[in-house]
């Protein structure tokens, strides 16, 4: 193994590049469909040929199954072993497409072994919020800044993610009569669902909508960000800010298990479950392409079933 020394530093993604790597990258990138999964992978990508082009002085076509390795090895020295296994599943994919068109020469049986994810020991119990948890986010947030807390509250009563709450607009909440109302969501692989929103919600997103200045009847204002940045009028918030915002209230809440934007996702699945909803609901409720990622909350259910005794502290 080679005596590179891992640089402690984070790294920059590489911008100016070898044309033919730009273009290969470029290339890739319009294998995937979500916007959010293309920025995240174009991210993570360049900054792997920022490390090898800096620290190793190597292009792509020159990578051996060691670089990858020294990589590896980097990923997991500075990142949480959760980040690192996430970047190392972009890395994964990535070139098994370069190897696919002659780009590369590292074989993909290769890549099982030298850009292996780390192990993530991570009790599934932490991704979930009690009632009482998030009962306590809401109300710190409801406290402090009424959007963050409209944020949250949407977050929590339609599942959304991260991605998809940051691109609500007025617009897309449609009266359909006989007291429903819909919110028209863009999810994964730009697939368009209808999730049906409580009469509370309806309510409270109404209500905020109006104190922000606007209206649901203008057409200037239907196609404005439901949820707006601080930063530049009308500039819709980031998945970062959210991020920021969900880590926030997490701290006011005093919740001290790691919890993320996703983590509000998580909970709204497994309440559902536990609520004995069809996995059909769910599944459309959360706009799931695989009902076997639906299954993992009818599981968590049933392991919540199964330890129900932890609720009765009757003295025996």
């Amino acid at each position: 193994m080679s005596d590179l020394p891992l640089p402690a530093r984070d790294l920059t993604p590489a911008t100016n590049l070898p044309p033919e790597t730009d273009r290969l990258i470029t290339l890739y990138l319009r294998t995937l469909s979500s916007p959010q999964t293309i920025k995240t992978y174009n991210t993570e990508i360049r900054l792997f040929v920022a490390y090898t082009l800096g620290e190793m002085g190597k292009d792509l076509s020159h990578l051996t199954a060691e670089d990858v390795s020294i990589y590896r090895e980097y990923l997991i020295n500075t990142y949480a072993a959760a980040t690192a296994a996430k970047k190392l599943a972009v890395l994964r994919r990535f070139l098994i497409f370069t190897f696919m068109t002659g780009a590369t020469t590292v074989n993909p049986e290769a890549l099982r072994y030298f850009a292996k994810s780390p192990r993530v020991r991570q009790d599934p119990a932490y991704n979930v919020l009690t009632e009482d948890e998030l009962q306590r986010m809401l109300g710190a947030a409801r406290a402090d800044n009424y959007r963050d807390y409209v944020l949250l509250a949407v977050m929590a009563g339609c599942g959304l993610r991260e991605a998809e709450v940051v691109g609500l607009k007025l617009s897309d909440f449609q009266d359909s009569g006989n007291d429903t109302v819909m919110l028209r969501v863009l999810g994964k692989g730009d697939k368009i669902r209808n999730v049906p929103i409580s009469p509370d919600l309806w309510r409270l997103v109404q209500r905020f909508i109006l104190l922000s200045g606007r209206s649901l009847n203008s057409h200037a204002d239907a196609r404005k960000p439901l949820l707006t940045s601080r930063v530049g009028k009308d500039k819709p918030l980031t998945t970062r800010s959210v991020q920021n915002i969900v880590k926030k209230y997490v701290r006011a809440a005093g919740i001290t298990k790691p919890i993320s934007p996703h983590s509000i996702r998580h909970t709204v699945g497994t309440n559902m479950a536990v609520n004995e909803a069809p996995l059909l609901v769910i599944q459309q409720f959360l706009g799931h392409s695989d009902p076997k990622t639906t299954m993992r909350y009818i599981r968590r259910a049933e392991e919540l079933a199964s330890k129900a005794y932890q609720y009765n502290t009757l003295p025996i």
